[in-house]
């Protein structure tokens, strides 16, 4: 018995400490990162293009990366090309100066090319157009304490119909008391993928807030649709930064998006590029 205390005393020592040991890791060659976005209104049969072009870095490194200043962006369908334009105030960062029209478009491709060290890169991505339901309705409920887990307060449902007979994948935002669906400001926004693998066709009735609103307060909610791969992309980049550290996990994987080089002197660009059709609904807590 005195054995098996020991053992267990030190089974115990070895899995409480630990140490941090930091790896030499060579920079390697540079690389570009694409955040890219085309998201269209579902009120307005229009959209909006935004891309952030930065470099890769080092993998300790405690500066913010290298944005992209000066590159040749365009967003591309079968018939139309519109080209995006840097803003001047933030640069690296480019959009499209006017609306998007979607006139029924399958797909888009985002064409980019820009300078990484003194060498050229073209870079090209596509990814599909997806219609979203339609939120029919919004509203709020007030529900007592169920402790532990739940404290008191208002609650914001959404209801709306999932398409039947097809697979659907959405992205939602929440917003609260957030003057801008762009800028987050901590606490405020939360953010979810989701498909509907078991829910396709159902009528649904869900609650979009984790914490309790109270009287005056403002939510917002944007609920996108995605591409299956994109979906992906989410899960993946989930996994890795909540599912990928500790004791008895899987190890680290490649991140891969759809961005594809086509010199030789560059890699494939990290990052996604990613088509929404998108829906608005906002509302009040009245007293």
């Amino acid at each position: 018995m005195k054995k098996i205390l020991n053992y267990g005393m030190i089974l115990f020592l070895f899995s409480s400490c630990e140490t941090v040991v930091q790896i030499e890791l060579d920079d390697g060659s540079k690389n570009l990162v694409i955040e890219s976005l085309l998201e269209f209104s579902d009120s307005t049969d229009t959209g909006f293009a935004r891309v952030l072009l930065t470099e890769t870095s080092a993998f300790y490194g405690d500066i913010a990366p290298k944005t992209i200043s000066n590159a040749t962006i365009s967003i591309n369908s079968v018939n139309n090309s519109y080209n995006l334009i840097e803003d001047q105030d933030s640069l690296g960062f480019y959009f499209s100066a006017n609306p998007i029209p979607y006139l029924g478009e399958e797909s888009f491709t985002i064409d980019v090319i820009a300078d990484i060290n003194g060498s050229e890169g073209h870079w090209l991505g596509t990814n599909n157009h997806t219609n979203v339901p339609v939120i029919d309705s919004i509203y709020y409920e007030y529900l007592p304490a169920s402790p532990p887990f739940q404290d008191e307060g208002y609650f914001v449902k959404i209801i709306l119909t999932d398409p039947e007979m097809e697979e659907n994948f959405y992205h939602l935002t929440v917003l609260v008391n957030d003057s801008s669906n762009f800028e987050l400001s901590p606490g405020t926004k939360r953010s979810k993928i989701l498909k509907d693998e078991y829910f396709n066709g159902m009528d649904l009735n869900f609650i979009v807030n984790d914490n309790p609103l109270k009287e005056d307060d403002h939510l917002e909610i944007i609920l996108s649709s995605i591409t299956e791969d994109v979906y992906e992309y989410y899960f993946n980049m989930y996994t890795l930064l909540a599912e990928s550290s500790g004791v008895g996990v899987a190890p680290p994987f490649p991140l891969y998006g759809n961005l594809v080089s086509l010199n030789d002197d560059f890699d494939n660009a990290l990052g996604n590029f990613q088509v929404r059709s998108t829906t608005y609904k906002e509302i009040y807590i009245e007293n």
